[in-house]
């Protein structure tokens, strides 16, 4: 697959995501543990995506988009980074674990400049139901729906400009610390593969408002380091 056809194959799972974050039918897709075995499958790497999209879930498990609140956009960040780290992987001697570790780390700023896009598609629909409501008044009935796709269409556009954002300093930051880290002295893959889990699982239990999460943080950390040694 081209690395133009790869774009477009994360700009199309970007755009079907990015709607079922908030504008349509909202069927988890925009999950970063959905969409980014989703993108990585229709790349050729499942597993990559897997191993993205289960770090970001755990991220912010507890940031979604209900009502008023807009979180960072994990949805495109998923995306972008299962998308970077599948084209742009250099090959040995980089390992390809810590690789697709250095493409969460350097795309995940990125992610807050999806709430910025999305307040901006807000603020356009907000001007839509005057038209909409004028629209009903006159039984101009196909203007009504228009609008609505026009409302939709918004928030695709927020969700396409962010994957954009996040691809294009996600790619710099590549470009900046992936010869770092071909020059290592060491392949830091395992403690990766264990430090990147427990990171999110951290994460999610500090939004857990209860007095034994230390004691669910060492379970958690004991059952990721378990499963890490039966699996090799």
């Amino acid at each position: 697959m081209t690395i133009g056809s790869s774009l477009c194959t994360a700009a199309a799972v970007s755009l079907l995501a990015g709607l079922d974050r908030t504008a349509v039918l909202q069927l988890m897709i925009s999950r970063p543990i959905v969409a980014a075995p989703l993108a990585g499958w229709l790349l050729g790497n499942a597993a990559i995506g897997l191993e993205i999209g289960a770090f970001l879930e755990l991220l912010w498990l507890g940031r979604i988009p209900v009502g008023a609140s807009i979180p960072p956009d994990d949805t495109q960040v998923a995306i972008g980074c299962t998308f970077l780290a599948i084209t742009q992987y250099p090959g040995p001697p980089v390992p390809a674990t810590a690789f697709s570790i250095l493409c969460l780390l350097a795309a995940l700023p990125f992610g807050r400049i999806g709430g910025f896009f999305d307040r901006l598609a807000r603020r356009r629909n907000e001007c839509l139901w005057m038209r909409a409501q004028q629209a009903l008044d006159e039984q101009r009935y196909g203007v009504v729906n228009w609008l609505h796709l026009q409302g939709a269409l918004h928030f695709g556009m927020a969700s396409l400009l962010t994957l954009g954002v996040v691809l294009l300093g996600g790619f710099v930051g590549l470009r900046v610390f992936t010869p770092v880290l071909a020059s290592g002295p060491t392949d830091i893959s395992p403690w990766l593969r264990m430090a990147v889990p427990l990171a999110g699982i951290a994460a999610c239990l500090g939004t857990v408002n209860f007095r034994k999460s230390a004691c669910f943080y060492v379970l958690s950390f004991m059952v990721v380091y378990s499963l890490l040694l039966v699996s090799g």
